[in-house]
């Protein structure tokens, strides 16, 4: 990332950044979250911190070695939540494998040709799609369901270990700590009791804001105001109805999506306003 504009999918590239004098941009713990509506005023916390100083060992789960840490996240969240029994195995059968090597590596009208015009063949290649596609389905909406209207707690640890740590500390050397770590925290509140947070600062503070606060309190109209009087909405948007809170997707695999642009959208606006404080502090030295 560092002077990216957004993030580069790896979570180590991602919070290992660095400014273009050679320093690290994430120092400072960061944290943010986000709150979906569920069902009868319920709600779904979703929030995380990166801690650049929380240890971790070995036997964590690191940020080098997953492809897919929303798909992490997910897998994580579904073993807390449901049964062993409602879960679907990941490894593949045996036949599963070997329909999925031949309907990928022939063209469709051999198949259809040689192995689909014979019925029997047909029906067992059926009967194996439909088993599967039940059974991801059913995980599906017991996920789903589970998200919107179980009260849970979950936590999910992701270790930077590219994270560099504090140059000329105790943190680089071969037997010091290892420490980076980035929490996802999930939590479900089907009785809507949500906890207030304090909001976060405006990133940065205009030299016009002054000015303008001044000008509002003589009764002229602020930027916005203006806009909506250019654009003849002022009486419109004096009456109309505002839907602004976020409504749990239609499915789990549609709220990790979410969650996923997200967080990378988060990370990103964090890492440009930590990159640029950085750099305007070297211009003072």
């Amino acid at each position: 990332m560092g002077s990216s504009s957004s993030t580069s999918g790896s979570l180590n590239d991602d919070f290992c950044a660095t400014t273009p004098a050679g320093d690290n941009v994430f120092t400072k713990i960061i944290g943010s979250r986000t709150v979906f509506e569920t069902p009868g005023k319920g709600a779904l916390i979703a929030s995380f911190i990166f801690d650049p100083k929380q240890k971790f060992s070995d036997s964590h789960i690191m940020a080098s070695l997953i492809t897919d840490y929303m798909a992490e996240l997910r897998d994580g969240l579904t073993r807390h939540l449901l049964d062993p029994k409602d879960i679907v195995p990941k490894p593949k059968t045996l036949e599963e494998t070997i329909w999925e090597q031949l309907t990928s590596a022939l063209p469709k009208d051999t198949l259809t040709k040689n192995l689909f015009s014979d019925k029997p063949t047909f029906d067992s290649y059926r009967e194996l799609l439909t088993t599967n596609v039940t059974k991801n389905f059913n995980e599906e909406e017991l996920l789903t369901r589970s998200m919107k209207e179980k009260a849970f707690n979950f936590a999910f640890e992701i270790a930077i270990d590219a994270y560099p740590g504090e140059m000329g500390t105790k943190d680089t050397k071969p037997n010091g700590p290892k420490c980076g770590v980035l929490t996802f925290y999930l939590e479900g509140i089907p009785d809507g009791n949500v906890p207030q947070v304090k909001e976060e600062k405006d990133e940065e503070e205009e030299p016009t804001k002054s000015k303008k606060r001044k000008a509002d309190g003589d009764g002229k109209k602020t930027e916005k105001e203006q806009m909506l009087a250019d654009l003849a909405l002022a009486e419109f948007a004096a009456r109309a109805t505002v839907e602004s809170s976020k409504k749990f997707p239609p499915t789990a695999t549609l709220f990790f999506e979410s969650l996923g642009r997200w967080f990378s959208s988060v990370v990103t606006r964090k890492s440009a306003k930590l990159e640029k404080d950085k750099n305007r502090s070297h211009l003072y030295h």
